[in-house]
């Protein structure tokens, strides 16, 4: 009990180093500090108005020593884009870190009492990536049921004869994050010159998991090669999205009593045998330390995932 109650002391810990790694201040490369310095000699007497911080600031990794082992690794590119999806402004080092830490303390209870905690150790360390695909799937349920509401005013913008960069940045200025943060991408993006055909093709890249942001996107630019009334197509796909998410919440409704199901047979098997570890140990020796109890993990982990999988399936259904 002793050597459980040390280990989640120093998992406390950790958490607290995770929690001020924010606070601490790396120092720059002598690269970086080089570049900078040629820059204030460049400009003179107007060295007040550049603001160094700013200069280093969209660099991918917060920390040095990281950063050169992990910029050319494409996992963490792939983490990096899922992040930007999210909408957390952290940088791929500091989520790996945090990673890390949710997992030491199994490991280190893992020393004190038995080494089947390295498993949980292993389980602990994908919650902040669950953490982030649920911040996805927030910030697209979001974003669409923003989205109509958008298309409206985008409609009676145009009609008010404004132009289309008008309209986005109507929409940037009036509507609430996340759908602002989406038609900002374009607007800043217009307003550096690219073409406007290839910002609002950019705008799939910002929110990649919305359907009906590409079925915006594809009438657009149907609309600027063949011509057309788009308000009137803006309103018929404001319509169409209304309906449609109306229907996924009748989905929802009808389907949840079958997903709380799930959760419960998929919970309850492994929360047992936590507590029947923890009040008769005895009782799971024989599971635990045999191999015809590690087999019985090993056949009832594969057919709880088997199970999982298949109660998903069922419960996926798409619009």
């Amino acid at each position: 009990m002793i050597s459980f109650l040390v280990s989640v002391l120093l998992g406390f810990l950790c958490f607290i180093f995770v929690a001020n790694l924010y606070q601490v201040r790396i120092p720059r490369s002598p690269e970086i500090e080089k570049r900078l310095e040629n820059i204030k000699k460049n400009v003179g007497d107007q060295t007040n108005i550049i603001n160094p911080d700013f200069i280093a600031m969209g660099n991918d990794f917060r920390f040095g020593f990281l950063g050169k082992y992990l910029k050319d690794f494409k996992p963490a590119e792939y983490l990096k884009n899922q992040l930007y999806y999210a909408g957390l402004n952290m940088q791929v080092d500091v989520f790996i870190l945090i990673s890390a830490m949710h997992c030491l303390p199994f490991f280190l209870i893992a020393v004190f009492t038995t080494p089947y905690f390295i498993i949980l150790g292993f389980l602990s360390s994908l919650l902040p990536f669950v953490f982030v695909r649920f911040r996805i799937m927030k910030r697209t349920n979001l974003f669409t049921q923003q989205f109509p509401e958008a298309l409206d005013m985008l409609s009676s913008s145009l009609r008010a004869g404004h132009s289309l960069y008008g309209a986005f940045d109507i929409i940037v200025k009036e509507m609430p994050s996340p759908i602002s943060q989406v038609f900002k991408s374009a607007v800043d993006e217009i307003s550096f010159g690219i073409d406007t055909k290839d910002a609002i093709l950019s705008l799939n890249k910002v929110m990649p998991f919305s359907m009906d942001l590409k079925f915006f996107t594809t009438a657009v630019i149907l609309q600027r090669e063949v011509g057309g009334n788009l308000a009137k197509v803006l309103d018929s796909l404001s319509i169409t999205i209304r309906e449609r998410f109306k229907m996924l919440g009748q989905l929802k409704a009808q389907t949840s009593q079958s997903k709380f199901s799930g959760i419960v047979l998929t919970l309850v098997p492994p929360l047992i045998a936590l507590i029947l570890f923890f009040i008769s140990p005895d009782y799971m020796d024989p599971l635990l330390n045999t191999p015809q109890g590690n087999i019985a993990i090993a056949v009832a982990a594969g057919m709880l995932c088997i199970g999982i999988f298949c109660i998903v399936k069922i419960l996926s259904i798409e619009i």
